[in-house]
């Protein structure tokens, strides 16, 4: 779908890029900007599962590659989880901790979207799961859940208990972890990781030379690089969209809808098929940075107050974090980080001022504000298409570049009406 995209940027531009490791920069900085709670707990976790894993006989690297990105995706899917619920005090209803344990399948359901992560996607889905059979979504006991499992389990718990996240002295770390050896946790995992601990390796947050081997063990395979490049711009326009679904349907959807206006106005503009693909994977894109906003604000009713505006005006700055590793996304960052400017300079992030705004910006400006005005619940929708026009007529010279708005056509707004689950 984003052939010439990829074969410019990636080919022509950029042939020696790790794609690989471009992808595990971009993955890091969605996982901590999504976790609000403690931006790193989710690294820790990852690091001590590949340590532990090592420490246990598991020595093929891509195996150990798949433990490590478990832990680091293990709580993305408590993106899908109300703020009010996640960081709520006390005990949770019967009601709230089925919500609550949703989040594995969501998980495992947003790190699918990356191939190369089949299996830790499956260790994503069990990392609740508990050696006595009480744990979830399916109650497997013992062996039945996959070692690679437990292990991100049980580094998952060991790291909350040493924050105190789930027990009342985290000093006793070591003994509450022999406590629920063979209740909770794979007894034969616990010494292992004590004695991690106890040689000061579960507390090293820097990747070692060895953890390093295993992270450019997947670049060297080349059926994993071969899969990232017949499809590597689809699979970051649908991992991060499946993300933003699952915290904000709307937004995903709304996003979708602009990139299809955006490749509606990009054809009438007729600009490269270059700079039409780059247009439309900012239009899919524009909103990722949403993630890190907190649903309390992004469904609010009514009009924000100061603090909250300045919290939403956020987004584009969150989005630009989440993108720039990804080598040939340059354009798409620029177009992405300032699609909130505005053509007499009283936009944000950067204030700027006509021409000075990336040009894939100016479009993209357009067509979000056209679709977030075509769906207001306020405006019946017989009326809608007309108020976008007239926003548009109206903003000559200042929302918007006069000479991109003139391409603008309503209809399209009908059409995307009609697409709206596509």
């Amino acid at each position: 779908m984003f052939n010439e995209f990829f074969s410019e940027q990636y080919g022509r531009r950029n042939p020696n890029a790790r794609l690989f490791h471009e992808l595990l920069e971009a993955t890091s900085r969605v996982v901590n900007l999504v976790e609000q709670k403690d931006a790193q707990h989710s690294d820790r976790v990852a690091l001590n599962c590949l340590r532990l894993a090592r420490r246990v006989g598991i020595s093929d690297q891509i195996t150990l590659a798949q433990v490590y990105f478990a832990g680091l995706l293990h709580d993305i899917g408590e993106i899908g989880v109300p703020d009010s619920l996640l960081y709520k005090k006390g005990k949770l209803s019967e009601e709230e901790f089925q919500v609550l344990t949703t989040h594995t399948a969501v998980g495992q359901q947003i790190a699918s979207q990356i191939p190369v992560l089949a299996t830790a996607a499956r260790l994503i889905l069990w990392h609740h799961e508990r050696w006595d059979g009480t744990g979830y979504p399916e109650g497997l006991t013992m062996d039945e859940t996959p070692m690679l499992a437990q292990i991100v389990s049980l580094c998952d718990a060991f790291d909350n208990i040493r924050r105190g996240g789930l027990f009342s002295k985290p000093e006793d770390w070591d003994s509450e972890l022999m406590r629920f050896a063979g209740i909770q946790f794979n007894p034969s995992l616990v010494r292992p990781l004590i004695e991690l601990t106890e040689e000061g390796l579960a507390d090293d947050t820097e990747c070692s030379p060895e953890d390093e081997e295993v992270l450019n063990a997947m670049e060297l395979q080349e059926d994993v690089i071969a899969q990232l490049r017949e499809d590597y711009v689809s699979i970051i326009v649908n991992f991060l969209l499946a993300l933003l679904e699952a915290k904000h349907k709307e937004s995903a959807l709304h996003s979708k809808r602009v990139a299809r206006l955006c490749q509606r106005v990009g054809e009438q503009m007729k600009l490269s098929e270059q700079e039409l693909q780059t247009l439309v994977i900012a239009g899919n894109l524009h909103d990722i940075g949403k993630v890190g906003i907190p649903n309390s604000i992004l469904d609010k009713p009514g009009m924000l107050n100061d603090m909250e505006y300045k919290v939403i005006q956020k987004h584009p700055q969150y989005a630009a974090t989440i993108l720039e590793p990804l080598s040939g996304f340059s354009e798409v960052v620029a177009a992405v980080l300032h699609h909130h400017e505005r053509w007499n300079g009283c936009g944000y992030p950067g204030g700027l001022k006509g021409d000075d705004i990336p040009l894939l910006a100016r479009v993209l400006h357009l067509c979000d504000l056209a679709d977030a005005l075509t769906h207001l619940r306020s405006v019946p929708k017989h009326f809608a298409a007309e108020q976008v026009r007239y926003v548009i007529e109206d903003g000559f010279g200042s929302y918007f570049d006069p000479d991109i708005s003139r391409f603008f056509e309503e209809d399209a707004l009908e059409v995307e009406k009609l697409e709206d689950d596509a």
